[in-house]
């Protein structure tokens, strides 16, 4: 018999298939919904990931230090947004500036949030820097005069998007005008409005909230070349055991427990799936076999292998589970958007879930992934048909 050509063993599955429409297009959605869990998984720790590095590069620093009760709330600002303020002693920036191994080092203030009344900009974070050493803001800035005057400010790109082309605005009651503004940077820089240190003496102490002179939140620190970042920390820590110290590869490490612990969740959520996949692609095709015996028995009869009657069956199973494949990568991406509007963790995957050559190999994967699930359920019953022998398989009708 001969070996017939791949556009007709498909076109003759495909009839096949679309036969027992009903029955088949159960499979296709266990397939779909196993997809797009699969692509959801993938795309959610990909984004987490990606933020968590980007986030690490683009603040510029070494090592970074904040009081140690405010070391979660200090992550949540850098990677999240979250609007916070805390406070350290000025003189624990005097005592690791002068390091040997610190190249440059600056700090910056955090103030009261623009959300608590002070003034007309949209909700973010004031922060007071110093221009002279800064390493942190400079680089981000997209217009502007490199130095700020007395009254001026910098912005973020999200207080940006609200102030559009005004330039000034009302800052702890006093009269600033916006010269700059940054660009994104994807951490609570963007939310952040910047003025000079200078400027500090002239906000009353009735908008200062919390803070109080001779106060610090959060310190950068850029190593010289060749420094050992983990012996520089433990330096710091005998010389104040009682801050919290991230590096730039540690900072996330809270988030990064949370992630492996979602992925574990993730992990057994699509085993299940994967199992119940398989179970039906069995139970599918097991119906297919006992119904089609007669057919399988005159194919053998006139000379056709079993290596054939494979072949014609999961034509039929890759049909089934590459057009649930395909559904389940739309399933996928469409649940990533829903969800991303809900949830504060997701928000970026809706920007990340677009068509790219790193978003179609992941949502490649998760297909292939699939169809080899639906394959090899369908495998074990063809399999048995396949080696069933010709006249009994006609006489067992």
């Amino acid at each position: 018999m001969s070996t017939p050509s791949v556009s007709s063993l498909l076109a003759i599955a495909w009839k096949t298939v679309v036969r027992k429409l009903f029955r088949n297009v159960v499979l296709v959605l266990a397939v779909s919904l196993l997809v797009s869990l699969l692509v959801f998984a993938l795309l959610f720790n990909n984004a987490v990931q990606k933020d968590l590095e980007e986030a690490n590069k683009r603040l510029g620093a070494d090592i970074v230090i904040v009081p140690q009760e405010a070391k979660t709330v200090a992550e949540e600002f850098i990677l999240e947004s979250k609007i916070k303020t805390f406070y350290m002693d000025e003189f624990v920036f005097d005592s690791v500036a002068d390091l040997p191994e610190v190249r440059q080092a600056t700090y910056h203030v955090y103030l009261n949030t623009l959300g608590s009344g002070c003034c007309s900009i949209d909700e973010g974070q004031v922060i007071a820097f110093d221009q002279e050493n800064d390493f942190v803001i400079r680089p981000w800035l997209e217009t502007g005069p490199a130095r700020l005057a007395n009254t001026e400010i910098y912005v973020g790109s999200y207080i940006y998007e609200f102030l559009g082309l005004i330039n000034t605005a009302t800052l702890f009651g006093q009269g600033v005008k916006v010269v700059g503004h940054l660009r994104e940077t994807g951490t609570g820089i963007d939310r952040g409005v910047f003025m000079r240190l200078d400027d500090l003496a002239k906000v009353s102490p009735e908008a200062m909230g919390d803070y109080k002179p001779g106060k610090i939140s959060i310190i950068f620190l850029k190593l010289r070349e060749g420094s050992d970042t983990e012996a520089v920390v433990a330096k710091i820590r005998t010389i104040n055991p009682r801050l919290g110290i991230m590096t730039r590869g540690n900072i996330g490490a809270g988030i990064r427990t949370t992630l492996k612990d979602i992925v574990k969740v993730f992990s057994i959520t699509i085993f299940i799936a994967s199992l119940l996949a398989i179970l039906l692609a069995w139970s599918t095709f097991t119906a297919m076999a006992n119904e089609r015996r007669r057919e399988v028995g005159i194919l053998r009869a006139i000379g056709a292998t079993r290596f054939h009657i494979m072949k014609i069956f999961l034509s039929e199973a890759l049909i089934i589970s590459a057009m649930g494949g395909i559904i389940g990568i739309a399933l996928g991406h469409s649940l990533i958007h829903f969800l991303s509007r809900d949830f504060a963790l997701l928000v970026r995957l809706g920007s990340i879930s677009t068509l790219g050559p790193e978003t179609f190999l992941l949502s490649l994967a998760a297909m292939l992934s699939g169809i080899a699930i639906c394959l090899i359920g369908a495998a074990m019953p063809v399999g048995r048909l396949a080696n069933l022998e010709p006249l009994a398989a006609i006489k067992d009708e």
